[in-house]
């Protein structure tokens, strides 16, 4: 096990903190209980959203919904310079995850990106990433969005949950009805929508331990303790009005 693994793991006392505000995601509380739960586990550092929060959904006179969203512990990076354009990491996924070899539904991406690199023919043939251009395949990974997790609020179902041992934002296939909003939702394209099976898909972080990154031969992929790469790396596709409109609408009960 590499020592990026072994830091964010081997911590008994996240482990202990995980347990604790995993539990209470399960419950309906006011806003005063939270507080004082929050202050006796320690919570400062975790990010909730409070009682309103909820998808928008949510009925009007049902009980409000509680959106849980730590941090998640880890995250895969890619080195593109390493990567040798083999889509093993695409085949892993997806046999690991869903059974079956379908690359077009892996959580991790690297075929959309190989002839002519992220922004596709955005600035001309042989001028950018890819096998058109200057050969290096660039590898999509998930961002595990810290809060406000776009996907997550976007989903009429409340389909998109944190689980622990790694805190990944996962689609819960027994609320998912395959709606596919999810995946105008993301701003770097990272949700895929299996047809066959009428489910979204997500990177899940495979418990902690990859299959992408233990498939892939050239050590192209890591996992490694999760840092907010939501600032640095340029969004693939502007997110349609209609959504930023719903998730802003989500927020502004908090906020």
């Amino acid at each position: 096990m590499s020592d990026a693994k072994k830091g964010v793991f081997n911590n008994s006392r996240k482990d202990t903190l995980s347990e604790k505000v995993t539990e209470v995601i399960r419950k309906s509380v006011s806003r005063r209980d939270f507080l004082k739960g929050a202050g006796a586990a320690g919570l400062s550092a975790v990010t909730f959203y409070l009682i309103g929060c909820g998808s928008s959904s949510t009925n009007e006179g049902a009980a409000p919904q509680q959106v849980f969203t730590a941090n998640a512990l880890g995250m895969v990076v890619a080195e593109p310079s390493r990567c040798v354009g083999c889509r093993r990491c695409e085949l892993a996924c997806t046999e690991y995850n869903d059974g079956k070899s379908q690359p077009s539904i892996a959580r991790v991406k690297v075929g959309r990106n190989y002839n002519l690199g992220p922004l596709e023919v955005q600035k001309g043939l042989m001028r950018e990433n890819g096998t058109w251009g200057n050969h290096r395949i660039i590898q999509d990974t998930c961002r595990q969005c810290p809060h406000p997790v776009s996907c997550q609020l976007a989903c009429p179902h409340d389909a998109i949950e944190v689980i622990p041992p790694a805190n990944a934002r996962v689609v819960n296939v027994d609320k998912c009805v395959g709606c596919g909003i999810c995946t105008q939702a993301c701003p770097w394209g990272m949700m895929s929508l299996d047809k066959t099976a009428r489910k979204a898909t997500k990177c899940t972080l495979c418990n902690g331990d990859p299959e992408c990154v233990r498939a892939c031969p050239a050590g192209a992929l890591q996992y490694v303790p999760w840092q907010d790469k939501t600032k640095v790396i340029p969004a693939r596709f502007v997110v349609p009005a209609y959504i930023q409109a719903a998730v802003q609408g989500t927020c502004g009960n908090c906020h």
